[in-house]
């Protein structure tokens, strides 16, 4: 650990990262403007929903994932809010747009530079808030998915042809041994404190809900002729999709099973998939621009920090000075 600190404490190994990190930004920016072509710019201008409470929705949505991650990682830092915005912005951008965890990496270091974290209370606290988001998720899409089943609005077999009633009895108790596994060794896989481990899943919690019910208002207005009982299956669909790890662009691997399920559920596919691929195209350019964005205002937050620093050393220079 001391050799890999030294490592990066190095002139030239902090040059070579600067400039990775530049070639890195510019890639994503390059990146996200192809795969904005590929949806296609007339379709996308066609497929635009015309209510404007979907782009005020929209904006709710996507402003209150950063805000809740800012809330729990300011329960172990003192994270500054608009530095932190831009960190969690970029997290967000790497996982949706490079690949799954590709943010988390990036906050770790983040936090490590900015935060004068050390190597192993950044990878823990990632780690752990990560395990906490996983938990809040996959319990919500499940619970969500047996009472729709139970009270027989959501047909299984409908969605899942090939899948037995035994299968899903084995899928469950995984489910269920996995929760027991970490309840049971919690003191081993988790580095959070017991009362703060709760607190942040209850948080988690709290931003599923407010997020998911912010959507199913958003697809119900945006295609006002669907009912209810249909979004939620989508919304079980889109809680698990984001789980899914290593997977980058999910919102277009979702759209095009939302296509799918649409055509299984007898829904109209057309509707449906205008408003998705509008709501495709509303996360890539807020991607694009809140990226851009958030590495010029890390540029100034920067030069500011550096004139602040430089500030200090010389008043403390004069005083010196004064004082002899």
């Amino acid at each position: 650990m001391e050799k890999l600190r030294a490592g990066f404490a190095d002139r030239r190994v902090k040059a070579v990262l600067t400039w990775l990190g530049r070639a890195l930004t510019a890639g994503v920016v390059v990146y996200l403007i192809y795969r904005l072509s590929q949806l296609g710019w007339t379709d996308l201008w066609a497929a635009l929903p015309r209510n404007p409470w979907f782009y005020v929705l929209f904006v709710a949505i996507y402003a209150t994932q950063p805000l809740a991650e800012l809330w729990i990682y300011r329960q172990l830092w003192p994270m500054p809010a608009g530095a932190g915005m831009r960190a969690l912005i970029k997290k967000r951008v790497f996982n949706e747009e490079m690949a799954g965890y590709s943010g988390e990496v990036y906050l770790f270091w983040w936090l490590k530079e900015h935060l004068s974290a050390s190597w192993s209370e950044a990878f823990r606290a990632v780690r752990d808030i990560n395990i906490l988001s996983s938990v809040a998720s996959l319990t919500t899409a499940f619970a969500l998915l047996g009472v729709l089943s139970a009270t027989g609005i959501l047909q299984l077999e409908r969605l899942f042809t090939n899948v037995g009633q035994a299968q899903v009895v084995v899928a469950l108790a995984v489910l269920l041994a996995v929760a027991l596994v970490l309840t049971r060794f919690r003191q081993y896989v988790f580095a959070l404190p017991a009362g703060m481990s709760w607190r942040i899943l209850g948080i988690h919690y709290a931003r599923l809900i407010v997020i998911n019910s912010l959507i199913l208002l958003q697809w119900a207005v945006g295609v006002p002729e669907i009912g209810l009982t249909t979004w939620l299956t989508y919304l079980c669909l889109l809680i698990i999709l984001n789980r899914v790890p290593f997977l980058p662009s999910k919102d277009l691997f979702f759209l095009t099973l939302g296509i799918e399920l649409s055509d299984s559920l007898g829904h109209a596919t057309t509707a449906i998939a205008g408003m998705l691929l509008a709501a495709s195209m509303l996360v890539r350019i807020t991607n694009v621009a809140l990226f851009i964005a958030s590495h010029y205002g890390d540029q100034r937050w920067k030069a500011e920090a550096e004139a602040a620093r430089s500030r200090q050393a010389a008043s403390e220079s004069g005083s010196g000075e004064a004082a002899s």
